[in-house]
């Protein structure tokens, strides 16, 4: 079951990003690094009318996305309601209407996930009928005939029937072939008396025209199943898209009393203010500018060896990211894949660039409490804490991808929790059969013992090296300056206190910032 938790628990924080980057000694930045610059992070608490913060922030992010170059994603929401809150009737009304759709919606996604099963059992056993004519099976062709066609033939008249007379009658018909259409070619290849070739005779003519009758009606079930089939898979993707706005919605409203916001760090001045508190983390990202160079270095070829993978001028899935893995799954409880790795850098390439080592990512975490003052005037404190930029490298940028993708999964197996038949153990969404079948593990294949071996050693080797040269580093304080990661050793320098600077006065000083001030004010 998904719980609520704050954003500071849920996602890797900036030291531990920075934390997981190798270093060959405390100033190397070659393997990548993360940082707040100075001069574009601090805190903004202004107080507005109410029902500002939303417009104003629409504004904002509009020109974040379509103006500035920015790709925004909101990553997390939460809201907070005092029971003595104008708008707390209004908004509880509103979760529980939004909790009807969402039961209506999970009861049609899971009709259409009954159906997508129907069909696709139906489309595998006319796949498989198609199969015979394809690969003119004639034997198991004739047995689907015996099976559902002549059994129903009344008695005396069908094969299983007449049995009894002439016993090897079904092998002998399954020995003739289409041409065998006369009692004196049946008689002649299987020596058989005139009245059972007689009887054989007939059953390879009604077969001969069973067979063509048959196959063009397999032919169009199989290809108005297939249509449904595909229909209806599509309607799943629908009824995901659908329905994750509204659980999430859902999901970030909490009812809470008194009490509890009371404890609040921006509680006003007493208790019996009616208000509600709002939280929200906006990530703004954009590829920072530089050389886009031609070269690229191949993706790790033990985890990319599809074909058709993008290349980076500088593989973003390295050892920092790797390292990182774990912890993404623990904080955001699912299991990240290879499909999952594929996707963010997929996703990298697209919205950022192949050829563009290091990002800038606008963080905005924000928290609105909405209150009314004594004197009837409805007022949003808004305090960003803190809106910062944050200078990085393609491989942390690659780890807040993932990130995302991760927050994508946590809601997609909370819906197919609510669907039931699925469960989410160890951060992998597994269907009932598949844990029953763990019982069973014998008939599950397994990687051969040489290749898991073969992979241990070379992964021990790596891990031992590194930890080589990090004693090394740390006892005898040695630079090994041979050893470099892809990135420019010197990248922070060069990037963070030599564009940070342009950054902050030509794009963050003359662009957002005063987005900002002209929309919430507040500062002189």
């Amino acid at each position: 079951m998904v719980k609520w938790t704050d954003y500071e628990q849920r996602f890797l924080t900036w030291d531990e990003i920075q934390s997981a980057i190798p270093r060959t000694h405390s100033l190397d930045s070659s393997y990548g690094w993360c940082a707040r610059h100075p001069n574009t992070t601090f805190r903004y608490n202004p107080t507005v009318p109410a029902r500002t913060f939303q417009t104003g922030i629409t504004s904002i992010l509009t020109n974040l996305e379509n103006r500035w170059g920015y790709k925004v994603y909101k990553v997390y929401e939460h809201m907070e309601i005092s029971p003595t809150h104008p708008n707390y009737a209004s908004i509880i009304r509103t979760k529980q209407e939004l909790i009807t759709r969402i039961k209506e919606g999970l009861a049609g996604l899971d009709r259409a996930v009954s159906d997508v099963e129907l069909l696709a059992h139906d489309a595998r056993r006319y796949k498989e009928i198609l199969g015979y004519f394809e690969k003119k099976d004639e034997h198991s062709l004739k047995a689907l005939f015996i099976d559902y066609v002549d059994a129903n033939l009344p008695e005396g008249i069908s094969m299983k029937t007449i049995a009894i007379r002439w016993p090897t009658i079904i092998a002998d018909f399954q020995a003739l072939s289409d041409e065998d259409d006369t009692v004196e070619k049946v008689m002649k290849k299987l020596k058989v008396s005139r009245a059972e070739a007689v009887v054989l005779t007939t059953k390879v003519r009604l077969y001969k025209r069973w067979k063509e009758l048959f196959l063009r009606e397999v032919k169009e079930r199989y290809k108005r199943i297939r249509t449904r089939l595909e229909a209806r898979k599509k309607s799943i993707e629908e009824y995901r898209d659908w329905l994750r706005p509204l659980v999430r919605r859902v999901w970030q409203m909490r009812e809470v009393d008194d009490h509890t916001l009371a404890m609040h760090a921006l509680m006003p001045a007493g208790t019996g203010f009616p208000y509600s508190v709002h939280k929200i983390v906006y990530w703004a990202w954009t590829k920072g500018p530089g050389p886009h160079l031609e070269e690229r270095h191949k993706p790790p070829r033990e985890i990319f060896e599809t074909e058709g993978i993008t290349k980076f001028r500088v593989e973003p899935y390295d050892e920092a990211v790797k390292k990182l893995i774990p912890k993404i799954e623990e904080k955001h409880g699912v299991k990240i894949t290879k499909e999952d790795v594929l996707k963010a850098r997929e996703r990298l390439a697209k919205e950022g660039s192949p050829s563009s080592l290091w990002y800038i990512l606008i963080e905005i975490p924000v928290t609105i409490l909405s209150f009314k003052l004594p004197t009837g005037l409805d007022v949003e404190d808004i305090d960003f804490d803190r809106l910062s930029s944050i200078f990085l490298t393609q491989n942390a940028m690659l780890v807040r991808i993932l990130e995302i993708i991760a927050e994508e999964k946590r809601l997609d197996a909370y819906i197919d929790e609510l669907l039931g038949g699925k469960v989410l153990q160890g951060g992998v969404l597994k269907k009932i059969d598949d844990l029953l079948a763990e019982d069973f593990p014998e008939v599950y294949k397994k990687e051969k013992k040489e290749t898991k071996e073969k992979k241990a050693l070379g992964e021990s080797f790596r891990k031992a090296f590194r930890e080589f040269i990090k004693t090394l580093n740390d006892i005898f304080g040695l630079k090994i300056g041979w050893i470099k990661g892809p990135y420019d050793p010197f990248v922070k320098d060069r990037i963070f206190y030599g564009y940070g600077r342009v950054y902050a006065r030509e794009v963050w000083g003359a662009t957002i910032w005063p987005a900002f001030r002209k929309v919430f004010g507040g500062v002189d």
